[in-house]
Formats: C-alpha cells, sequence, structure tokens
C-alpha cells in the first residue's frame, strides 16, 4: 500500500515593498540593518546605475508609514514609496 502525500498549500506572505531614490551607499546598508532589525526584512536590493535601494518586509503587522518615515532619516536614502 502506498500512500501520497501533497505538500500544504501555504497562502502567499503579505509583503510590503520600500523603493527609495539613494545618492550615498557608504555604510548604508549597515544603518538599515539596525534600522529595521525589528521587522521580518526578506530582500535588501541595492542597483547602483539606478540609485535606487528596494526594501521587501513581510507580514502587515507594522505601519508601513513609520517605517518609510524612519527610512527617509538614513543619510544617503532620499524619496521612500511604499507600494
Amino acid at each position: 500500500m502506498t500512500t501520497v502525500l501533497d505538500a500544504p498549500v501555504v497562502a502567499p506572505a503579505v509583503t510590503t515593498v520600500f523603493t527609495a531614490d539613494i545618492v550615498e551607499t557608504e555604510g548604508m546598508f549597515a544603518r538599515i540593518a539596525v534600522l529595521l532589525n525589528p521587522y521580518d526584512v526578506r530582500r535588501l536590493a541595492l542597483c547602483l546605475e539606478a540609485g535606487t535601494l528596494e526594501i521587501v518586509v513581510a507580514g502587515n503587522g507594522f505601519d508601513a508609514g513609520r517605517v518609510a518615515a524612519r527610512l527617509e532619516k538614513v543619510i544617503g536614502v532620499l524619496d521612500v514609496t511604499v507600494s
């Protein structure tokens, strides 16, 4: 007798994407890592050619506007958008 079990279906996770224009990168990841420590950061992507930073945070149990405001205080981070 053979039993076949299907893998459990996992609902897609809720994520919030923060995108920012940047002008300075020296030590930026370290500052952002400390700032976002309490959040479930899934992706941190820096594009030097376009001068943009993308941060993907999982979940929805936080104030995205507050996180964006905190990111804007990091030296080198300019206009932060939330999607």
